[in-house]
């Protein structure tokens, strides 16, 4: 048998795969589909603004500014005040009233000879409505 032949009797395989389908009543695009479950995240928005919202920045200042109901937030490069109000709200179910969007520059390091440069990044300082906490940030930090 050569190899030509092996080729060959591989190609009416395909033809076998239709006459199951045929046989099980189904159209071919029900066949080709896999079977999904129809899963709903809770908050649609929220899903959407995760890759908005960075992580919160955990820092001294930010500790407390947090006492006077102001949050602190690594936000993606291209993300705009509007956009990091309706993640925060989406994700933290709080209220709004401002935000504050700041672009951190680079800084040089130096490691013995050789100079370096930190990462530019855009951070966002989100105020609260009185009274309101984002739970679960500042509590994290010692």
């Amino acid at each position: 048998m050569s190899f030509l032949d092996k080729l060959k009797s591989k190609k009416p395989a395909p033809a076998a795969e239709k006459t199951h389908a045929a046989q099980t009543s189904e159209t071919p695009a029900e066949a080709k589909a896999p079977a999904r479950a129809a899963v709903k995240t809770p908050n649609a928005s929220a899903a959407a603004a995760s890759g908005l919202l960075l992580h919160p920045l955990l820092t001294e200042k930010g500790t407390h500014l947090a006492s006077q109901g102001k949050y602190v937030f690594k936000v993606a490069p291209g993300a705009n005040k509007t956009e990091v109000k309706k993640g925060v709200q989406a994700v933290y179910d709080v209220h709004v009233t401002s935000v504050k969007i700041l672009k951190m520059p680079s800084k040089t390091r130096r490691y013995g000879r050789s100079v370096g440069h930190t990462s530019s990044f855009k951070k966002a300082i989100v105020s609260l409505r009185p009274g309101e906490k984002i739970a679960g940030i500042i509590e994290s930090v010692g």
